[in-house]
Parts: structure tokens; C-alpha cells; sequence
């Protein structure tokens, strides 16, 4: 066999080794890329039930408010407390109106239960997120 066709061979061979290396590392990218989609499936969807549990907490603790009146129950409280915050008030100042104003409520035993909603903070005064 001459030189020539020694190295054609040679040639040959190496591209076809060159391809089956290419095709299984190929095949080995297609498989991890399905493995990445799949984990991210399973990421969103414990993102989604993470949302979820987070809104039925947040609705059981503004008296079962339920979308838009939800948001706006949160949003108003948000909005007082940044006042008060911006006014000087601390966090525990802040806690100790809500204290001393249950304290207040249970000594006189003047309020009903349709004064405040379940889970609703004394911050709202005029209660107009209840149904």
C-alpha cells in the first residue's frame, strides 16, 4: 500500500472517529439539556405552589379578602406603616399600638365582631375592605 493511501485511511478513519465522538457528545448535550428543562419545570412549579400557599396565608390573615380587596387591604397597611416608620416611629412602637389597642378592645368589650374583619390589624380604622 502506498504512503497516499495509507494516509487516506488514516484520514478516513480519524473523521469518522471525529463523528462518532461529536454524535455521542452531541447526544450527551441533548440529554442534559432535557434534564435542565425538566428541572426547571419542577422549579417553576414549586415557585407557583410557594405563591399560592403564600396568598392563602396572606387571605386567611386579612379575614379571607380575596383578590383586589387583598391587595388593597396590603397595600393600605403597607402604606400606614411606611408613614409611621417616616414619622420616627420604630417597628415595635408601631407593635405596641396594635397591643395596647387589643388590650384596650378586650377590657371594654364595646367592639363586635363586625368592627374588625379576622386578622385585621387596628390600622384600619374605617374597615372598608369588608364585604
Amino acid at each position: 500500500m502506498s504512503k497516499k493511501a495509507k494516509a487516506e485511511i488514516a484520514d478516513e478513519s480519524a473523521v469518522i472517529i471525529t463523528d462518532a465522538v461529536l454524535a455521542e457528545n452531541q447526544a450527551k448535550l441533548d440529554s442534559y439539556e432535557k434534564s435542565i428543562k425538566a428541572a426547571q419545570e419542577r422549579r417553576r412549579k414549586v415557585i407557583i405552589d410557594s405563591k399560592l400557599y403564600t396568598y392563602d396565608k396572606l387571605s386567611q390573615l386579612y379575614g379571607g379578602a380575596e383578590g383586589q380587596a387583598l391587595l388593597d387591604a396590603v397595600t393600605a397597611e403597607h402604606t400606614l406603616i411606611g408613614k409611621l416608620t417616616d414619622s420616627g416611629m420604630s417597628y415595635a412602637d408601631i407593635e405596641g399600638l396594635v397591643d395596647s389597642s387589643d388590650d384596650a378592645d378586650s377590657k371594654s368589650n364595646d367592639s363586635s365582631d363586625d368592627d374588625v374583619a379576622d386578622g385585621q390589624t387596628s390600622f384600619f380604622g374605617d374597615n372598608s375592605y369588608k364585604d
